[in-house]
Parts: C-alpha cells; sequence; structure tokens
C-alpha cells in the first residue's frame, strides 16, 4: 500500500492518509460515546433531582452504569487513541506503523462498546461502572470490555511503532517534541491501566459464564483500580449503596 499525505492548508501540519483517517474515526467515535453519556448525565440529574425524580431505582442504576462506562472510559479510551495517532504520525511526520492492526483496534473497540452497552440497556447488568463483585453483570457485559481493552492495547503498540518508524526514517532531529513525549507518557500509563483492567475482568468473564467458582472481591478492587485510576471515581459513593 502506497503511503500518501495530505498538508493541511491552514496548520501546515502534514497527514499520513491511514493516520488521518483513524484519527477522524476514533475522535467521531469518542464524541458518539461522550453523546450518550452526556444524555445519561442528564437522567441521572433529573432522577436525583428531588422534585422530579424521573426513573425509578432499578432504571436509574441501569442509567448510571451506562453513564459511568461510556463517559469514563469509552469516550476517554476513543479520543485518546486519536491524540496518539496524531502525536506520532502527524507531529512526527511519518508513516504509521501497521495501519491494520490500528483499525482491528478500533473495529474491536467498537464492537466491544456497543455490546457492553447492550448488555446494560437489557436491564440485568446494572453493576455501576465498577462492576464490583459480587454484583455480577450478564457475560457479555465484561466480554465488551475486554474487546475495547484489547483494541486499546493494539492502538498504543501502534504508537510506540510509529514511534519506532520515525526514529528509523530520521524523520525529526534531537528528541522527541513535547507533546509527543508527553503522548509517550500517557501510553505507557494506558498500557499498565488497559492490562490491569483486562487482567481482573477476564477471569470474572469467566466467573460470570460460570467456569470458575469465585472471584476475591478484595483482589478484584484491587485490580480493577489500576484501570480506575486513570478514570473519575465519581460513582463510588452510588456504589457504596449497593452495600458491596
Amino acid at each position: 500500500m502506497a503511503t500518501t499525505y495530505r498538508t493541511c492548508p491552514i496548520s501546515g501540519m502534514q497527514f499520513e492518509d491511514q493516520a488521518e483517517k483513524l484519527m477522524r474515526w476514533n475522535a467521531v467515535a469518542g464524541v458518539l460515546w461522550l453523546l450518550v453519556g452526556g444524555v445519561t448525565a442528564l437522567l441521572v440529574i433529573l432522577t436525583r433531582w428531588p422534585a422530579i425524580k424521573l426513573l425509578p431505582a432499578d432504571q436509574f442504576y441501569l442509567i448510571l452504569t451506562a453513564h459511568g462506562i461510556d463517559m469514563l472510559i469509552l469516550w476517554i479510551l476513543f479520543f485518546e487513541m486519536a491524540v496518539l495517532y496524531f502525536a506520532s504520525s502527524t507531529l512526527l511526520r511519518c508513516r504509521i506503523a501497521a495501519p491494520k492492526v490500528a483499525w482491528l483496534g478500533f473495529w474491536l473497540m467498537v464492537v466491544g462498546g456497543i455490546i457492553t452497552n447492550v448488555a446494560i440497556f437489557q436491564g440485568e447488568s446494572s453493576v455501576m461502572f465498577t462492576s464490583y463483585v459480587p454484583m455480577q453483570a450478564q457475560p457479555h457485559f465484561y466480554l465488551g470490555i475486554i474487546l475495547v481493552a484489547v483494541g486499546a492495547l493494539l492502538g498504543t503498540c501502534v504508537f510506540f511503532g510509529t514511534l519506532v518508524v520515525a526514529k528509523k526514517d530520521k524523520t525529526y532531529q534531537g528528541s522527541l517534541p513535547l507533546v509527543t513525549f508527553g503522548a509517550l507518557t500517557a501510553a505507557i500509563i494506558a498500557t499498565f491501566t488497559i492490562l490491569s483492567g483486562a487482567g481482573i475482568l477476564i477471569p470474572t468473564f469467566f466467573w460470570s459464564m460460570g467456569w470458575i467458582k469465585e472471584i476475591d472481591a478484595q483482589l478484584y478492587r484491587m485490580v480493577w483500580w489500576g484501570l480506575g485510576t486513570r478514570r473519575s471515581r465519581s460513582t463510588l459513593p452510588h456504589t457504596s449503596r449497593s452495600g458491596i
């Protein structure tokens, strides 16, 4: 596949074709999840408002779970992928490494996000953003998040590979630009957090399928917050109300 570039007439930046498409698609997908999260946030507010109390308790926690997943995982990860591709390919003026792998990661994230939301809105996976055990969601709730994690991990690997391509092709001189260095730091942290999330959600998925007997609740919380440390803790008070 031939590598083609476009120069932005306004900024003068050079965009590689595949990288630009990946940036756009990830950014648009992130904004769509942000929109869903914003709508659910409005429903949460209208329910917590004593004068309105829009939703009954079961629907409230369903909407709150969707809000947490869409705003604090999906929106952030999709937009982060767009930033990583921009900070590597565009700022370093090089081709993106392994575009097919990047697209695979994107579609895994899309499919995973949809699967998790379907599980939530089916009404049997209102386990909050943190999904603390022993509360149990439907298996496809966990499967969707795992697919998102795998897709995001592929995206970060493509980012690291693009840095190698830029260094090999000598598309920049000296040290990395500050923005790219910041993105590198974020990608390293993201790799740790994604692996933490996948590391505890995979056995939790097995538990929900009945393949293993139980998950240690304290171990789950400790490992899960490897993922959650980069997200808001705003749902913790709501989780505590469930008695877990």
